[in-house]
């Protein structure tokens, strides 16, 4: 279904195919930028939560602002031409934030996040014109399109790789979206639906949840190539819907609209609150995950189609400027809202939150479809906007990319080399502050070279990114153990997406006696978790826990709670290392009970007592830890690295038959 417009107005045929291609390459763009925005918004948080806050709000309000600049340099209603020049404008920006680095790319990759929100509310109301289910087709393909290359990049976004990759998807996308915009210049004026504000939340719920491969394999347990065959069926479902020839809502009962929103709301409740912290869905559990996530995605593009399915109205610049100002807020608000719970406890679990999204974002297609069947005198009813061939060809990009990331996942990595004797083990701990750099940056492959030129065989790591949208969407462990060579165990800590893990070479055999232990909760404001693992070194078995304790000063009565919890479930028994970042300094309580149960400090027996972790540019104080017992610790240094705002410990720990 569609609304009227005047004759002449609305696209047609092989119009309407360019101006859904167009909106598909527009949103492919965004919501990779809406990713960024994470580590680029985190770079605020050095300066506090309401700094990192009124950046966020700033960044998407934007949008509005930019509208009403376009609108006084134009001088005339939108149309093709105007969006020709958006979409210039915003390929040039993209192109520039692949150019810049450190803090120009920062201010730069804000702007550009602002303008590609402002491109796409200028695109969706352009395809609005055909219809609200133009406009789900665009937006839909475009998010899947951006999660297909995702994966197929192993997570890490083009926007933070300066090789051929990085530079070959950008030059592709921006190429694409300006071929698109000037086969779309001649497009009149026309009026437009009202709502299109609906699809920042459709937008919010797709980059956090159910088009973020690294999202859906940590929150499902399943391994990140399956996220591919996940995302595939979802958007095979996807495409089927928007193949459908539009149907009568007189010829539905009411009852179709209920279930359609209790399925939506639903699916994304046994996706965000099925899973128990901190343990990781297996079995039955874990495949109601996946297949809950593969549902949202078309239930909630059908969902967005039904919101839009209104009469046209006049569109002047004042109300578009409006709109892409509620576009952008309400794609920030519930990514905010969910991350801030991490500083600023909320008074709900913040996996609440895309739930209560996906409940909007039901009930304005309830709310849509009821007004329809009241005004039907106002809406006629025609085919799908984009053949079977059009739509089909724009479903292959995804797909195609899709196949190929779950394939180059599922190929193993070869092991990494290693000549050291039995017993010998080179270890590193490392709080990798999910993937993130002070610069901002995502710095991945640089990660992944700080721990192949150490040598290690163990790596301890926490704050372990798995789809966290202020990491990039990145799986680092994932990504790591395959560029490494190395298996991994990894434990939910704050969530799904955000934790602790422990890679080792695959060469030194599978896990034993893997466990994870759920600490104090304490004075908050974070839940704190430790991951424990088995590893045979040759000469006998190391036992190895990464752990993250509270993180505020004061929070000293919560981490001494935490290390006896610890301490109980894994007793100190045999050779046995503990790793992570215990936020207390040397001569502090907590230290002193860990050299109570037996533990001695790698660097203060091996290393440099004098050395400093954090922060990693100009460190003043020691709160990352390398403990041990029933081994010897030698050759012990804290590594001079800035890829996170810690610095990593490095040792070589002998173990005796």
């Amino acid at each position: 279904m569609t609304a009227t417009t005047a004759p002449g107005q609305r696209a047609s045929g092989r119009p309407a195919a360019t101006l859904v291609a167009l909106l598909a390459v527009v949103t492919t763009i965004t919501a990779e930028m809406i990713r960024a925005s994470g580590p680029l918004i985190d770079h605020a948080f050095t300066t506090g939560v309401a700094s990192a806050a009124a950046t966020a709000l700033v960044t998407y309000a934007a949008p509005g602002a930019l509208v009403a600049a376009l609108a006084l340099a134009v001088r005339r209603p939108p149309d093709g031409r105007t969006l020709l020049a958006a979409v210039a404008v915003l390929a040039a920006a993209r192109l520039l934030v692949q150019v810049l680095d450190g803090s120009a790319r920062h201010g730069v990759g804000l702007v550009t996040v602002a303008i590609s929100l402002t491109v796409l509310t200028l695109t969706a109301a352009a395809a609005a014109r055909v219809s609200g289910q133009a406009v789900a087709t665009g937006v839909a393909l475009g998010v899947l399109t951006s999660a297909s290359i995702n994966l197929a990049l192993g997570t890490w976004d083009a926007v933070w790789r300066h090789g051929p990759a990085g530079w070959a998807v950008t030059l592709a996308t921006c190429g694409a979206v300006v071929v698109l915009a000037v086969r779309c210049r001649d497009l009149p004026s026309a009026g437009t639906v009202r709502g299109l504000w609906i699809v920042g939340p459709y937008l919010s719920l797709a980059v956090m949840v159910f088009a973020n491969p690294a999202f859906v394999s940590s929150q499902s347990g399943l391994p990140l190539w399956a996220s591919g065959v996940v995302l595939l069926l979802a958007g095979v479902v996807v495409a089927a819907l928007l193949a459908r020839p539009a149907v009568r809502v007189d010829s539905l009962p009411p009852v179709a609209d209920v279930v359609l929103v209790v399925v939506g709301v639903g699916a994304a409740a046994v996706v965000l609150l099925a899973p128990t912290w901190p343990r990781i869905p297996t079995g039955a559990l874990s495949l109601a995950v996946a297949g809950s996530a593969a549902l949202l995605a078309p239930v909630s593009t059908q969902l967005l189609a039904q919101a839009l399915t209104r009469p046209a109205h006049p569109q002047g610049w004042p109300r578009l400027a409006g709109v892409a100002s509620a576009l952008g807020l309400t794609t920030a608000l519930p990514l905010l809202v969910y991350q801030l719970d991490y500083d600023i406890p909320l008074p709900w679990p913040n996996a609440a939150v895309p739930v209560v999204v996906a409940g909007v974002l039901a009930l304005m297609g309830l709310r849509a479809r009821r007004r329809t069947r009241s005004l039907q005198h106002e809406i006629t009813v025609d085919l799908v906007p984009l053949g079977r061939r059009a739509l089909t060809a724009l479903v292959a990009v995804p797909a195609t990319l899709l196949v190929l990331g779950t394939t180059l996942l599922v190929v193993p990595a070869g092991p990494g080399p290693t000549d050291r004797p039995a017993g010998t083990v080179r270890m590193l701990s490392w709080n990798v502050h999910y993937g993130v750099s002070g610069d901002p940056d995502v710095p991945l492959d640089e990660i992944v070279d700080v721990v192949r030129e150490s040598g290690a065989d163990v790596v301890a790591l926490q704050e372990v990114s798995r789809g966290w949208v202020m990491g990039g969407g990145v799986d680092m462990a994932t990504y790591l153990s395959r560029h490494l060579g190395m298996r991994f165990v990894f434990v939910p800590a704050a969530d799904h997406q955000f934790g602790n893990a422990v890679l080792w070479r695959s060469t030194m055999g599978a896990a034993i006696d893997v466990r994870s232990t759920e600490l104090p909760y304490g004075m908050g404001p974070q839940r704190r978790s430790a991951i424990s693992v088995g590893i045979d070194t040759g000469a006998g078995e190391v036992r190895v826990t990464s752990v993250h304790l509270q993180h505020r000063a004061p929070n000293t009565p919560t981490r001494l709670e935490q290390i006896r919890a610890l301490v109980a479930a894994e007793p100190v028994v045999g050779p046995y290392v503990l790793a992570g970042t215990l936020n207390a300094e040397p001569g502090w309580l907590e230290t002193r009970l860990l050299s109570d149960e037996g533990l001695t400090s790698a660097v203060d027996v091996a290393g440099d007592p004098s050395s400093l972790t954090h922060p990693s540019r100009s460190p003043d104080s020691r709160v990352d830890w390398l403990y041990g017992a029933g081994l010897r610790f030698g050759d012990t240094t804290v590594l001079d690295s800035t890829e996170s705002d810690h610095r990593p410990i490095v040792t070589t720990l002998t173990v005796t038959p």
